[in-house]
C-alpha cells in the first residue's frame, strides 16, 4: 500500500512543483527584464538632460551673460586684430566698435559664425529604486546664422560619453553618442531672450551586473522652449526665466550574455522650470547662484515602471563665470530633491 501510494502521488507533485519552479523562474525573469532597462534610463536620461542644459547655456548666456562657449564669427575682427566674439547687443544704441561682439549691424561681420565647447557634467542620482552616479563628458560645435541682429538660427552636434554605476543593481553603463540639434533665439527687446531647441541623438550602451554583459540601442529626443530676462543693478545682473522641455528616452530590448532577455522601454519627461539667476560682475570673475522651482511629468511604455524624479523639487545652483583675453571657463555645483550635478566648462574664443 505505501509503494501505491507513493506511486499515486508522485506524478500529480512533479507537475506542481516544475510549474511553480517554472512560474518563479518567469517572475523572475520578467523582473529583470524590466529593472535592467529601467535603471540604464536613469544614466541615459542625464546625458540627455546635460546635453540639453549646455545647448539652453550656448543660446541664453552669450546674448545674455556674455559667457559661454567660444565662437568666431566670419569676417569680423576686434581691437588689437583678436577676433570677436558673437553676443547680442544689450540695446539698438550700441556702438558695434566698442561692443565687442555685439550683433549691431556693421559692414565687417558676417552673418555665420561658429562656437563649440567642451563640457563635465557628473551627476548622482538617489532616486529610489534605480540610483545611479556618474560623468558625462560632452564636445559641442555649431554653425550659427544672424537674421537682422534679431534672430540667431543654428545647429550644432554634441558627442557624449557616458560612463555611470547603476548603484542599486552594483553594475555599469558606459556608452558614446551623437546628436543633433537645430535652435533659435530670439531677441523679442531689449531686455528679453525667447529661445527654442530640439535634439535628436542616440547610442549603442553597454550595461554590466555581475557576469552579464549586453548592448542595446538608445535613442533620445528632447524638445526645449524658454523665455528669459535681464535686469541690470550696477553690477549685480538678475536673469529670471521660464523654460519648458520635453524628454523622450527609448531603450530596445536585448538578450543578455547570460541569456535574460531585457525587455524594451521608453520614457517620457516633461518639466516646467521657473526661477532666476543672480550674478555679480568682478572683472575677471563672475559668481552667480540661482534657485528655480521644477514641476515634473513623467510616464513610462511599460506598466509599473518606478519613476526616477520628483513630481516637484527645487533647483539650486551656485558658480562662477571666469574670463581672462582668449580664455574662459564656468564652474557650477547643483542640487536638487535627492540629486545633484557638477558641472565644468572651459575653452578658447577666438
Amino acid at each position: 500500500m505505501k509503494q501505491s501510494f507513493k506511486t499515486r502521488i508522485k506524478p500529480t507533485l512533479n507537475p506542481l512543483l516544475y510549474g511553480a519552479v517554472l512560474g518563479l523562474a518567469s517572475l523572475n525573469a520578467h523582473a529583470q527584464s524590466s529593472n535592467t532597462n529601467q535603471g540604464s534610463l536613469t544614466p541615459a536620461r542625464a546625458a540627455s538632460i546635460a546635453t540639453s542644459t549646455a545647448i539652453t547655456n550656448t543660446i541664453v548666456n552669450n546674448p545674455f551673460g556674455g559667457f559661454g562657449v567660444y565662437r568666431y564669427r566670419f569676417g569680423a575682427s576686434g581691437q588689437n586684430g583678436n577676433a570677436t566674439g558673437l553676443a547680442l547687443a544689450p540695446n539698438q544704441n550700441s556702438d558695434a566698435n566698442t561692443f565687442s561682439g555685439g550683433l549691431a549691424g556693421s559692414a565687417d561681420f558676417s552673418n555665420w559664425s561658429v562656437w563649440a565647447t567642451p563640457v563635465v557634467s557628473q551627476f548622482k542620482n538617489n532616486v529610489a529604486p534605480n540610483t545611479s552616479n556618474g560623468t558625462v563628458v560632452l564636445g559641442l560645435m555649431g554653425l550659427e546664422y544672424n537674421f537682422d541682429d534679431r534672430l540667431i538660427s543654428g545647429i550644432s552636434l554634441a558627442a557624449d560619453s557616458t560612463n555611470s554605476n547603476t548603484t542599486y543593481n552594483g553594475g555599469t553603463y558606459k556608452s558614446s553618442g551623437l546628436t543633433v540639434s537645430p535652435y533659435l533665439a530670439y531677441q523679442v527687446s531689449d531686455a528679453w531672450l525667447a529661445d527654442l531647441s530640439a535634439g535628436y541623438g542616440g547610442s549603442n550602451p553597454t550595461t554590466t551586473v555581475g557576469t552579464s554583459t549586453g548592448t542595446t540601442n538608445y535613442t533620445r529626443f528632447f524638445a526645449a522652449a524658454g523665455l528669459s530676462n535681464r535686469i541690470e543693478m550696477n553690477k549685480f545682473t538678475i536673469t529670471p526665466r521660464a523654460s519648458y522641455t520635453m524628454y523622450k528616452d527609448s531603450l530596445d530590448g536585448y538578450t543578455s550574455s547570460t541569456g535574460t532577455f531585457n525587455s524594451a522601454l521608453t520614457t517620457y519627461l516633461y518639466q516646467t522650470k521657473v526661477g532666476a539667476q543672480v550674478s555679480y560682475d568682478a572683472k575677471i570673475a563672475s559668481p552667480f547662484i540661482a534657485a528655480h522651482q521644477i514641476l515634473n511629468t513623467w510616464s513610462a511604455s511599460q506598466a509599473g515602471t518606478p519613476s526616477s524624479v520628483y513630481s516637484s523639487t527645487y533647483q539650486l545652483i551656485a558658480g562662477v563665470n571666469a574670463s581672462k583675453g582668449i580664455f574662459y571657463g564656468t564652474v557650477a555645483y547643483q542640487m536638487e530633491r535627492s540629486t545633484s550635478q557638477f558641472r565644468l566648462y572651459g575653452g578658447l574664443r577666438f
